[in-house]
């Protein structure tokens, strides 16, 4: 019984972590909705080593468990479980059962959902009556009715009839083609080379038509181009779930329309989730409850799942009417949970809508909230709990799109809306200036000098509203702090060079001071770009594996290209003037210094499409713009400096690069949660 308990407990926990169950309050709650109940001191010495599990059926459900989850996903992985509780190998029939065989079949579907009843019609007719090799289903009905759900079910119950696996997308307005993509790549086909949408989708679609493969698409009124994903098979099944009740397609296809749920499955739904509290609650107030909410079951699931988080008081029923004095309505449900929730909580949920309706990873979400990924999860898990969150493959969670719509009204999005508006205000404004100068009746001198010693405060305000999200992210304590107060310093050491410049102008009478004090400032930003543009590759998680060939040729030859091309654009024919040594110095590092903080935003926008579920990309971009239109404005000037003159063109350059770098600490700022 004690042989092997050291192999044992350093492999029971590292699954458990693995299949994301944070605590073993919960590994007891999964395990008994799988009918085994223990108490949570028997898992603490099973994690300990000082007990093992002695029979065989309940390591068999430990691993049921463990598979499901994603946490073991080869049958080595298994027997190697099994044989540290001295439990020899599996049988081929309990191999067969835990679907290890499979495993090397591709098998998207997500995890199922707790709880999960109802539906026992519609799913006998599709798993036992019905021959649905090769049809098109079509699953439809409102928001929240359970489309996905039933869909989720059906292809856990289905996989074993599918030899080639079981696809799952999500499909959304902008996809298609990287879900055509994705199947060609899985079924073993490179069609990268094809950018034609409807060549793309004929040649996926003949893949799929002699594959005896199940294809489920999520959420199918998100496109109209879903046809051209449905292949016209004997072989491949389709299964789709639309709130529309209709399929422009040319194939005939089975139609499910889902309705609410009835009383009988509403209460059904109750005695599941509520367990031992169901009998001490009135079930015509739990029916009450429930047509508050239209029987909608993600309504009545949210509901059941906050009544069996609260205390059954002494006089021993549930109190119910807070949940049922609410308008009628999916979005009462959703508030009434969402209300009692605490502050980080709901900046968990909330930043989960940020995401678009695609899956997340717990790092993603930590990352936004400034949480370590063990108390991300926890939190993520005490929202699935009540059921605002679902599981999803893997180690990913997903959000019902009726939730995020809700939640996303939460985020602070106002008021980085409003400074963005600002930003743009002052922007036109100086560009009106500016095109008024050109104008013969107001080109004076003295116009222009004014002009130029006073876009400054596009950069000033870039740079203030770039410290207060600094501070927001944690200021020189984290790693994106750090980064976006550099881009800030940087902003204001542009509008230190403009004063001095413009005091040269103005009361020294010197057209062009280069050098002067002023490219103390000037220069002085290239560092604090350089670095900042360092600490948000670090920040996102960006590495540059010596194990990859490809990372590694990315991220040497786009430094030498850059390099390269700052030299032959700026120095190839360059004239040595030694007796000026500060203006061979700026010559040359102005734009190789550009060239390396360009080369590093380049590198960081390419890799940030894997790294964080992209949730960095779009803002590395807007950096990189940024930071090209500044490259710009320095050639321009040292190119045509003898020619310069304050309020000319070139200005022009430097205020729309204060601009865009602006937007983009405005954008950094509008990732920071903060719920209202």
């Amino acid at each position: 019984m004690f042989g092997q308990s050291g192999n044992f407990k350093e492999l029971f926990k590292k699954y458990r972590l693995k299949a994301e169950i944070p605590t073993l309050s919960k590994f007891g709650q999964i395990l008994s909705e799988k009918g085994f109940n223990y108490e949570d001191s028997i898992f603490s010495h099973w994690q300990k080593g000082s007990r093992i599990p002695q029979y065989r059926t309940i390591l068999l459900k430990l691993l049921e468990i463990f598979v499901e989850r994603g946490a073991i996903a080869s049958q080595e992985q298994a027997n190697e479980f099994l044989v540290s509780a001295n439990q020899g190998y599996l049988s081929e029939k309990e191999t067969q059962k835990l679907n290890l065989n499979s495993m090397d079949r591709v098998f998207q579907v997500p995890n199922e959902i707790t709880n999960f009843t109802g539906r026992e019609k519609i799913i006998k007719e599709l798993t036992f009556k019905q021959d649905i090799k090769g049809k098109v289903i079509l699953i439809h009905g409102p928001a929240g009715v359970g489309k996905t759900v039933l869909a989720i079910k059906l292809g856990h119950l289905l996989q074993s009839k599918y030899s080639g696996g079981i696809f799952w997308y999500k499909v959304e307005e902008d996809n298609i083609m990287d879900i055509l993509l994705s199947i060609a790549k899985t079924l073993g086909e490179d069609i990268s080379n094809i950018a034609d949408l409807q060549v793309r989708g004929t040649v996926v679609r003949s893949l799929l038509a002699s594959k005896n493969v199940l294809l489920f698409l999520d959420s199918a009124e998100l496109s109209d181009k879903i046809n051209l994903l449905i292949p016209n098979s004997k072989a491949c099944t389709t299964i789709i779930t639309s709130q529309k009740s209709s399929l422009k397609i040319p194939i005939k296809f089975l139609e499910i329309g889902l309705a609410a749920f009835n009383n009988d499955e509403v209460l059904a739904l109750f005695t599941d989730v509520l367990k031992e509290k169901f009998p001490k609650v009135s079930k015509n107030n739990l029916l009450k409850v429930a047509k508050s909410v239209g029987n909608l079951p993600l309504a009545v699931h949210i509901l059941a799942r906050n009544l069996s988080q609260r205390k059954v008081p002494v006089s021993g029923s549930l109190l119910l009417a807070d949940l049922y004095e609410k308008q009628e309505s999916l979005d009462s449900a959703i508030s009434l949970s969402y209300n009692k929730l605490d502050t980080l909580k709901k900046s968990v949920l909330v930043s989960a809508s940020i995401f678009k309706g695609k899956d997340f990873l717990a790092k993603s979400i930590g990352y936004i909230n400034g949480l370590s990924v063990p108390a991300t999860i926890t939190i993520l898990q005490s929202l699935v709990n009540l059921s605002l969150l679902e599981h999803s493959t893997k180690n990913r969670y997903r959000i019902h799109p009726a939730i995020k719509d809700f939640v996303r009204e939460k985020l602070d999005y106002p008021r980085s809306s409003y400074l963005q508006f600002i930003a743009i205000l002052i922007f036109v404004f100086f560009i009106g200036w500016w095109i008024i100068l050109q104008l013969p009746s107001t080109n004076n001198p003295y116009s222009r000098l004014i002009f130029a010693a006073s876009y400054f405060v596009m950069a000033l305000y870039g740079g203030i509203f770039g410290l207060n999200a600094s501070f927001n992210w944690g200021g020189i304590k984290t790693l994106l702090g750090r980064a976006i107060l550099m881009f800030s310093l940087g902003l204001f050491m542009q509008v230190f060079g403009q004063l001095i410049y413009a005091y040269y102008n103005r009361y020294l009478n010197v057209p062009v001071p280069y050098p002067s004090v002023g490219d103390i400032g000037y220069f002085g930003t290239i560092p604090f770009y350089t670095y900042g543009v360092f600490l948000l590759a670090k920040s996102s998680g960006i590495q540059v594996s010596f194990r990859s060939f490809r990372k590694k040729i990315i991220a040497m030859v786009i430094p030498t290209i850059m390099l390269t091309f700052g030299y032959l654009l700026f120095l190839s024919d360059y004239t040595f003037d030694f007796n000026n040594p500060i203006k061979i110095f700026l010559d040359f590092g102005y734009p190789l210094g550009e060239a390396i903080y360009i080369s590093i935003a380049i590198i960081t926008f390419i890799f940030s499409r894997t790294v964080l579920d992209g949730i960095i990309r779009s803002k590395a971009l807007f950096i990189l713009v940024a930071l090209i239109v500044q490259f710009t404005a320095d050639y321009v000037f040292l190119l045509t400096s003898d020619g310069y003159y304050p309020g000319n063109y070139i200005e022009l350059i430097y205020l729309t690069a204060y601009f865009i770098m602006t937007l983009a600490l405005l954008s950094l700022k509008s990732i920071n949660i903060k719920v209202y």
